[in-house]
């Protein structure tokens, strides 16, 4: 073999060998957001119900109002998270669908253990069917939200039945599947076994929930981001939730209550400024919680029950009038 041959061969190894370590480096990354070829992994949770709605009382928001808040948040942010297959969510991908709106969807299924098991697989079906539907506007789907953690409320002991629905949902799809659920439950052991399973991992960190003041907020979330990529190194890390409340309870005997971390408008205008400096620069796909205010959530019990932080999480107030100055687009 002459020199020239030599060089080439030794050149188109060296190429195959780049190219092969270019794949593993980014082979972590299955959900990349984007409109047009830029990136617009800085999304937002996006609930449509008004003051005087809820899901408990099956309220049903007109498409007009639907688009309003649509064409509100189109102006700061391309992708949104929706949490369940009600008419509700399926009237807002109608809506995006409809107007042509720049926007993309993570869709959710909503798994509950107090729910039925036929009430759980038509939820997980109406999900494929959804981004099958649409597969121009859902980019991901996420199957339950919160079952996992020790304190959730509609807590799924049982992790076989999820696992089916993570299998069954993957064969009948094209976009990635994940599971949302606080880093309490993706920093034990048993969480590999869903980890395995999911394209990537929908991680919930609220520094506020975990009796933090604003001065250390970030830095918490970041270390708790860091520590979930430290045990899952070959998966992706989506922060599926994160924020500040403008409103809460104060001793009043509650975990709330009890809670050191100030909450007011202030105070989330500093976290979320400083978090989405982080997003943007680092690239990590997100969904700030929330869009807006859902004065339906927490309950009216207790004393000042309507100052429950559940129910201001908002950017916007619940008439969506924004709390702070928001920038323009997400890339």
């Amino acid at each position: 073999m002459n020199l020239r041959k030599i060089i080439l061969v030794s050149l188109a190894v060296f190429l195959v060998l780049i190219q092969g370590s270019l794949v593993y480096a980014s082979s972590n990354t299955v959900f990349a957001p984007s409109i047009g070829g830029n990136w617009v992994g800085n999304g937002i949770s996006y609930s449509s119900y008004r003051d005087g709605e809820s899901p408990d009382k099956k309220s049903l928001t007109p498409k007009e109002n639907i688009l309003e808040d649509l064409k509100i948040l189109s102006k700061h942010w391309n992708l949104i998270r929706l949490y369940d297959t009600s008419q509700n969510s399926r009237r807002v991908l109608e809506v995006i669908h409809e107007n042509d709106l720049k926007i993309k969807v993570m869709q959710g299924a909503w798994i509950s253990g107090k729910q039925t098991q036929q009430q759980n697989d038509a939820e997980v079906s109406r999900v494929i069917k959804l981004a099958n539907t649409y597969p121009d506007i859902i980019v991901a789907v996420n199957l339950g939200n919160e079952i996992f953690v020790d304190w959730s409320a509609h807590k799924v002991n049982d992790f076989k039945p999820i696992v089916n629905y993570i299998r069954q949902t993957k064969r009948s799809i094209q976009q990635p599947v994940t599971v949302n659920d606080d880093y309490n439950f993706w920093n034990k052991p048993a969480a590999k076994k869903i980890a395995k399973e999911i394209d990537f991992i929908g991680l919930h960190a609220y520094a506020f929930w975990n009796n933090k003041t604003l001065k250390g907020s970030l830095k918490w979330t970041q270390g708790i981001y860091k520590d979930i990529q430290s045990r899952y190194p070959n998966k992706q890390i989506v922060l599926g939730e994160t924020g500040w409340p403008t409103s809460r309870i104060y001793n009043d005997g509650t975990y709330e209550g009890g809670l050191i971390g100030k909450a007011n408008v202030a105070n989330l205008e500093k976290f979320f400024t400083q978090y989405n400096e982080w997003i943007n620069k680092e690239k990590i796909v997100s969904f700030y919680f929330e869009a807006f205010d859902e004065n339906w959530k927490g309950g009216h019990d207790g004393v000042n029950a309507e100052a429950k932080a559940e129910k201001h999480w908002g950017v916007y107030y619940s008439n969506r009038k924004p709390k702070i100055t928001l920038p323009l687009k997400s890339q």
